[in-house]
C-alpha cells in the first residue's frame, strides 16, 4: 500500500512524508539536545565548547540542519505555489530560498569542522 502511494501516480505523497520525516529527525535531535543540556548543564565558554566537542553531536547537528533546510524547501515550495501566481516570479523566488538554503549548510558544515 505505502510503496503505491509512493509512484508516480500520487506525485505529492512524496514530499509530504518527507517533510514528515524531516520533522520526526528535528524532533528527536531536540529531544537529545534537551536532554544533553539537562544532564551536562554546561556554564562558560569552556564547557560549551566541550559540550559540542563530539564528532558524533556535529553529525547529528548537521543532520538537523540538513532535515531543516529540506523541510524548509518544502514549505516555501508550498506556500510559494499557493500564493504566488507568477511563475516566473516564483521560479526566481525558489532559486534564492534554494542558494539560501544550501549557503547555510556550507556554512554549518565549516563552523561544525572547526570547533
Amino acid at each position: 500500500m505505502l510503496i503505491e502511494l509512493l509512484t508516480d501516480k500520487y506525485p505529492g505523497m512524496r514530499f509530504w512524508l518527507t517533510q514528515r520525516l524531516t520533522a520526526l529527525v528535528m524532533a528527536a535531535y531536540f529531544v537529545l539536545i534537551v536532554l544533553l543540556l539537562l544532564i551536562k548543564q554546561p556554564s562558560g565558554y569552556a564547557a560549551w565548547h566541550a559540550f559540542a566537542e563530539p564528532i558524533w553531536l556535529r553529525i547529528a547537528t548537521y543532520i538537523f540542519f540538513i532535515s531543516l533546510s529540506m523541510h524548509a524547501w518544502l514549505g516555501v515550495r508550498d506556500v510559494l505555489r499557493d500564493y504566488i501566481f507568477n511563475a516566473t516570479l516564483r521560479q526566481y523566488l525558489q532559486i534564492l530560498v534554494d542558494i539560501a538554503l544550501v549557503v547555510y549548510c556550507v556554512w554549518l558544515g565549516f563552523i561544525l569542522c572547526e570547533i
